[in-house]
């Protein structure tokens, strides 16, 4: 089965430079009326606003071939399920990943919803189960819970959503839910449950994903760790006796070029425009308020001494500089299309070994 490629949509500002520069796109600028243009100013007769360049966007992807769009789920940007469910009537074959907590909805809202998006657009909705990338952030959202206790509320959730997708009368009594005789009927039970993806590489977000997951997302960091994280994965889904139910994808952005030369020079201008405008040193300060894996993963790739931009590559075509200068996921392949294509086939062998039939997904 072939390598799948999904996008990323912009959903809280495009970022070809430097967040909140106002040569970008969209409303998110420091100075929204001098930006390039696509910004919403709630006036009758606006002719392009930033929905406008989002169907471009998405429009754009499904043209060239990309199999769906992530859509990342911030505070400080749009709402994923709505923007989707409007892409969705401008696109025919792109599917559509939409993060979300389960704190947001009510296990029933979340499986009504997901199938009436499933029957508008033909089956093109994809989840991504998140729990937030710190405590702090998630008690500024209202949600109390620490995080293995939300890892284990989402495994309810799912144990629920599922069973309201199979029965039409569900009993469930659980430590976050419980369910008395709902269930999906009718047109909206034929329609098809969203494939699931989850990420992080806690022991609780690796159970979750062992036991809900189509699809384990890690991202592209070094190859070794990729590779540990997947082993582990996979053994618990051996537990749970979906061994060939689970595939795996990889989290990464991509700057590619003619050359590795060009495509250096452009890794070198994010990194010099980041430190100029001292994101770097914002980026240092918020990192204390990550998950403790994702402060280990910061402070093992960017609490370093660096001198420049070629001194975030983590191997040959690996760089980090995403990461240093605020700019998640993180992690690019960097250089030539010869290059990026030989770094998507090694990290491709970790997830897909010569004997499997699962396919890992590459969001780009």
């Amino acid at each position: 089965m072939p390598i799948e490629f999904f996008s990323r949509l912009p959903l809280h500002g495009e970022t070809q430079y430097i967040p909140g520069d106002n040569r970008n796109r969209g409303d998110w600028n420091r100075l929204p009326a001098e930006s390039t243009g696509a910004v919403s100013n709630f006036r009758i007769g606006d002719d392009f606003t930033y929905i406008d360049y989002l169907s471009q966007v998405a429009r754009a992807a499904e043209l060239n071939g990309f199999a769906g769009a992530l859509l990342v789920n911030a505070p400080f940007g749009d709402e994923p399920w709505i923007i989707s469910a409007i892409l969705a009537r401008e696109t025919k074959r792109l599917r559509f990943v939409d993060a979300f907590h389960p704190f947001h909805f009510s296990p029933w809202q979340a499986t009504q919803m997901a199938a009436s998006f499933q029957r508008a657009s033909g089956g093109r909705l994809v989840w991504n189960i998140i729990q937030g990338g710190s405590d702090a952030v998630q008690r500024a959202l209202g949600d109390p819970l620490a995080h293995d206790d939300r890892y284990e509320r989402a495994i309810e959730f799912l144990d629920v959503v599922k069973g309201f997708w199979a029965q039409e009368s569900f009993q469930y009594q659980g430590k976050y839910y419980q369910a008395n005789g709902l269930g999906l009927r009718g047109p909206l039970r034929r329609s098809p449950l969203p494939i699931i993806c989850s990420a992080g590489t806690s022991p609780a977000a690796k159970r979750l994903a062992a036991r809900h997951a189509n699809y384990y997302l890690v991202l592209a960091e070094r190859p070794d760790i990729v590779a540990g994280h997947i082993a582990d994965v996979k053994a618990l889904a051996r537990e749970y006796g979906r061994t060939d139910e689970i595939r795996f994808g990889l989290s990464v952005d991509v700057i590619v070029r003619e050359t590795d030369e060009e495509a250096f020079k452009e890794a070198k201008r994010f990194f010099d425009e980041g430190v100029k405008a001292g994101i770097v040193q914002a980026t240092a300060q918020r990192s204390e308020q990550l998950s403790d894996a994702n402060k280990a993963r910061y402070k093992r790739y960017n609490e370093k001494e660096v001198n420049g931009f070629a001194d975030l590559f983590i191997e040959p075509h690996l760089w980090g500089g995403f990461g240093y200068v605020g700019i998640p996921p993180g992690f690019a392949f960097v250089g030539s299309y010869d290059a990026v294509e030989a770094k998507i086939r090694q990290f491709a062998d970790p997830i897909m070994p010569p004997s499997a039939t699962a396919a890992p997904t590459v969001l780009c």
